[in-house]
């Protein structure tokens, strides 16, 4: 999957209503039928990579660590 892709579908899912208070990573990677917001597609691994990146780039902001980290669009 190419990083531009899953940069889109990140700040797609990020910036969805669903996701006003933030993601955890797996609710980026899984979506529930009865849930709207679009699905990052790629490895984990990318998914994980292109994350760090838009952390480090001040696109996007965390709170939490580790599996309770919380990923949201920066205000």
């Amino acid at each position: 999957m190419n990083d531009n892709t899953i940069k889109k579908e990140i700040l797609a899912a990020l910036s969805h209503p669903e996701a006003e208070d933030g993601l955890y990573f797996n609710n980026l990677i899984v979506v529930h039928e009865e849930e709207e917001r679009p699905i990052v597609r790629g490895e984990e691994s990318e998914i994980m990579l292109v994350l760090r990146q838009l952390v480090s780039s001040g696109d996007v902001e965390t709170s939490g660590s580790g599996h309770e980290t919380i990923y949201k669009l920066k205000s």
